[in-house]
This record gives C-alpha cells, structure tokens and sequence, in this order.
C-alpha cells in the first residue's frame, strides 16, 4: 500500500518592533473578554504559499500598524515548531527610530514597554519565551557593533 505524504509549507511569522532611542518594544495588548485579564502579545500572522517569512512580518507590520518597514531593518530572532499552531513560527524584530504612537486596532491596544516591563504582564509562556530571546539576540547585536566601534 503507498501513502502519499504532504508537506506542509505554511508558516507563522510574528514579532515586535524595537526602539532603538528608548529601548522599548511594541507589543499588542488585547482587548479584555468576559472579565478576564487583557492578554499581550507580539504582532504576527500567516504566511502565504510562496513568501519567505520575512516578507510576511514586513506585511503583518504594514497592515496592522500602516507602517513600510524596510528589509535592512528587520532580524531574525529563531524560528522553531509552535505545537499550538502546528506550524514553523519564525520569530523577528525590526529597529526603528522612536516610538511613534499607533492607533488602536480590532485586534487591540499597541503599547510601548521596556523589556523589565514585559516581566509582569500577562503572557502565554511561547510569547514570554520569544520576547526572551529576541531581548538576547538583540543585546548580542548591541555588543557586537559597541566592540566595531572600538
């Protein structure tokens, strides 16, 4: 008997933007159902059949925030295999100047935080975890171009 296996390509790319004059992270809060505490969360969405995760960031951010993110701008945290999603989940950031205020949307309320900050809100453990490492990988960045410097 032959069984045909299917591969899957869809994808989930999400993540937040990053201040690089205050250090602070845009996140999303969620609006609060049924008396329950209001949620956070990173910015993020499918990908469409054929577009690298990149470019799904880059059109997540542009429609959630009518922001035109440029390539040169947005890094790759991690990817890894979201269980919940069952699906890849490619984590990024992109720098940008200021925090510039953004109006709030269906999907929430979009908040500046510092990443001390991110410490006591309310998050699933994944989101808590990609907000983690993606502080990490952009600490690594900063101490890389500081050594370029010098």
């Amino acid at each position: 008997m032959w069984y045909t296996v299917s591969v899957q390509n869809s994808f989930y790319a999400s993540g937040f933007l990053y201040s690089l004059k205050k250090h602070r992270i845009l996140l999303l809060q969620s609006p609060q159902k049924n008396n329950l505490v209001s949620s956070w969360s990173m910015m993020g969405g499918e990908g469409k059949d054929g577009e690298e995760a990149e470019v799904t960031f880059q059109r997540i951010i542009s429609k959630l925030l009518n922001l035109d993110l440029k390539k040169k701008h947005i890094y790759p945290v991690y990817d890894y295999f979201h269980n919940t999603r069952n699906k890849i989940n490619h984590v990024f950031y992109a720098e940008v100047g200021n925090t510039k205020t953004f109006n709030s949307s269906k999907k929430g309320i979009f908040s500046w935080v510092s990443f001390r900050e991110t410490l006591k809100l309310p998050f699933t453990s994944q989101t808590k975890q990609d907000i983690v490492v993606g502080e990490r990988v952009i600490n690594a960045k900063w101490r890389d171009d500081e050594a370029k410097k010098a």
